[in-house]
């Protein structure tokens, strides 16, 4: 519930294997598709030393677009919330500052909340669990080796895939 409140990606967890040869990749392509029901525009192979990659590791810009606008305009609201509950309390405990000037305390505290949880909100938007998947591709990039990428659009599809690429045995990585 809370992953599809915030994220706008269809596949916002990204599977890449690495291989030595074309052939393997492409073995490892039709055996998720074949076993997993991953449709092959979920899957992407990038050949060594390509330069254009970076479109296959992250397609749905349109989705990371409704990612940022979602994850930072529910955690800002969360967070507004958060700072109007805070406030509320530090009221009703008669703190002195508090009671004192209310209003300007409490523009305070929910600004202050709103403006973490749009923070917050940016942390998920820049996804760095990606980062793990995106320098392994662009090491095997460098090295001469082929990347699978794998773009699973619900749990079950990653674990299969993960199940699949487990079985063939080439090194793994994945955001979360």
């Amino acid at each position: 519930m809370l992953r599809n409140l915030l994220f706008g990606e269809s596949a916002s967890t990204k599977i890449a294997a690495i291989f030595d040869t074309e052939s393997a990749a492409a073995t490892a392509a039709a055996a998720l598709h074949a076993e997993t029901g991953i449709q092959a525009g979920q899957l992407r192979l990038i050949k060594p030393h390509d330069q254009g990659y970076a479109k296959k590791l992250e397609p749905e810009i349109t989705g990371i677009a409704r990612t940022a606008l979602r994850a930072h305009s529910s955690l800002g609201l969360a967070g507004a919330v958060i700072g109007l509950v805070a406030w509320g309390l530090a009221y009703v405990s008669g703190l002195p500052t508090i009671t004192s000037s209310p209003v300007a305390s409490a523009i305070a505290f929910i600004f202050l909340a709103a403006i973490a949880g749009m923070l917050l909100g940016g942390l998920i938007t820049a996804r760095p669990d990606h980062q793990i998947v995106i320098q392994r591709v662009h090491d095997a990039n460098k090295a001469g080796q082929w990347s699978l990428l794998v773009h699973p659009r619900s749990s079950k599809q990653c674990d299969a895939a993960m199940d699949v690429l487990t079985r063939l045995g080439p090194e793994i990585v994945r955001s979360l």
